[in-house]
């Protein structure tokens, strides 16, 4: 049994290795949804390689939004990251950006070197087989809770806010991304906390 509250999760994988991995693909999403977790997507409603490869500008565009949205929304990014893709890479550093902890997925043998040189608490990169997915997923999936943030909400200014927005425009990142930062910048900075702690 998983000891974890359920979470909402945003799954997904490489369409290149559809013929592959499919069979490890649907494994992953259903042993996510076993363990008591909400999926934020379908991946097999968009994981059609002809779809997005051959696919109009608006199709793209709207998969694009899709992901972005699911990757906000989720408590865990899982992504299955065995066959070399861009997507998966960038869809990967969105989900670590946006402070979400990702678990990355990959067959024995299949480790992806460049991911494995992200140096980034937040990240798992898993090695897995179809026998030993279950524990592994579990194993990962608990240690991401743990990382998840902690909701924390207060009011602010107008002022504040519009500067907030401002920021999210001009620099292209959330608000919340932004306050993260300065608040980590004031942390590393801060002598007597860390005398501290």
């Amino acid at each position: 049994m998983v000891k974890y509250q359920e979470m909402k999760i945003y799954f997904t994988c490489s369409a290149r290795a559809n013929n592959e991995l499919k069979h490890n693909y649907r494994q992953i999403y259903s042993l996510i949804e076993s363990f008591g977790n909400t999926h934020l997507d379908d991946y097999l409603r968009d994981n059609d390689a002809s779809k997005i490869y051959f696919g109009t500008h608006e199709e793209n565009l709207k998969l694009y939004k899709h992901a972005i949205e699911c990757i906000k929304n989720a408590d865990v990014v899982v992504l299955e990251v065995s066959t070399h893709s861009l997507s998966m890479g960038y869809l990967l550093q969105q989900g670590l950006s946006m402070g979400k902890p990702v678990i990355a997925l990959y067959v024995v043998g299949n480790k992806p070197v460049f991911v494995s040189g992200i140096d980034n608490e937040r990240l798992q990169l898993v090695e897995y087989t179809p026998a030993s997915l279950s524990e592994e997923l579990t194993i990962a999936l608990q240690n991401a809770q743990e990382n998840t943030d902690v909701r924390f909400n207060f009011f602010i200014s107008p002022a504040i806010g519009r500067y907030l927005d401002w920021i999210s425009k001009v620099k292209k990142i959330p608000r919340s991304v932004y306050l993260r930062a300065l608040i980590e910048k004031e942390i590393s900075q801060n002598q007597e906390y860390k005398d501290e702690s």
